[in-house]
């Protein structure tokens, strides 16, 4: 089998795959990176060399990467990496995939970002948002998770980046490990919040296509009854630890676009105070919400 033949292989067998998702999918883009992994070359390289025979070898792994991907898997988890803002992540079950949406609020937080800003990433999963700022910005950041096991993957990730000395990664929920450590002081003149939270309603999720619904881990994607009860919580501790913050405080939180207003209205019903703007994402959709106490 030459690379072409497995290629135009690899495409049929995925078709019907993709006839089954809601989303756009390119089955032949998802043969590509799928046999380019195998090969252990970039896919570039498959265009000039369709006529190469393939080791049996090879073609063995291809056929086994497309039958999971025929199941629904998405590629990141078959590889087990998922590029996000010019970085390789390792990511498994146990955390979400990095989405190209989120690289807009690491954009976001590098401009409110100060030399002495105490950062904070809620909810941090493979670790993409806080390894991310600490490679660029190359200071401190505190990473939280509930979630031990994603926590785990998180700080492999950090390893590899080689910024684990500037992460504290903290086990709990939300903002309560930053209230039992007393880490926060009210004498800093700045803390970044970050959270890209779990979201999503009941009925969002069963929407979702089988490559979210059947592999991607639930509870980071679901929130309560109307996919905001992550948020509400975390302003409320927001507001509970409020005279123990800086004396600025920053939040960046990732929505779904139909949320902002509501979570602009509960925000008032815990901070009135506080100042809101809606920030679009490069599709110039709603997609995350700035708030300044």
């Amino acid at each position: 089998m030459t690379i072409l033949e497995a290629l135009n292989w690899g495409q049929e067998q995925l078709k019907q795959t993709a006839d089954e998702k809601r989303e756009a999918s390119e089955p032949m883009g998802d043969a590509q990176i799928l046999l380019a992994t195998c090969l252990k070359k970039p896919t570039a390289y498959l265009f000039s060399h369709f006529e190469d025979a393939l080791p049996v070898s090879v073609i063995e792994q291809f056929q086994r990467y497309i039958e999971r991907r025929k199941r629904h898997e998405p590629i990141a988890y078959i590889l087990q990496t998922k590029s996000f803002y010019g970085r390789a992540f390792h990511v498994n079950p146990f955390v979400l995939v990095p989405r190209p949406e989120t690289e807009s609020l690491i954009e976001l937080a590098k401009e409110l970002a100060t030399e002495i800003s105490t950062i904070i990433d809620v909810g941090t999963g493979s670790g993409a948002i806080a390894i991310s700022l600490a490679a660029e910005l190359h200071q401190p950041v505190i990473a939280i998770d509930i979630d031990p096991q994603a926590l785990s993957v998180a700080k492999k990730n950090a390893r590899v980046h080689g910024v684990d000395h500037q992460i504290s990664f903290l086990h709990g929920n939300l903002l309560d490990p930053i209230r039992k450590q007393h880490i926060q002081d009210a004498n800093q003149p700045h803390t970044l919040i970050l959270a890209n939270l779990p979201y999503l309603s009941p009925t969002q999720w069963s929407l979702t296509d089988p490559d979210v619904q059947d592999y991607e881990p639930r509870h980071a994607l679901v929130s309560g009854i109307d996919g905001l009860e992550h948020y509400d919580q975390l302003l409320e501790h927001v507001t509970s630890l409020r005279d123990h913050l800086a004396h600025t405080v920053d939040l960046i939180l990732e929505i779904d676009p139909s949320q902002a207003q509501p979570l602009v209205d509960i925000l008032r019903t815990h901070l009135p105070a506080a100042t809101a703007e809606v920030i679009t994402d490069l599709t110039n959709r709603e997609r995350f919400l700035h708030i300044r106490l």
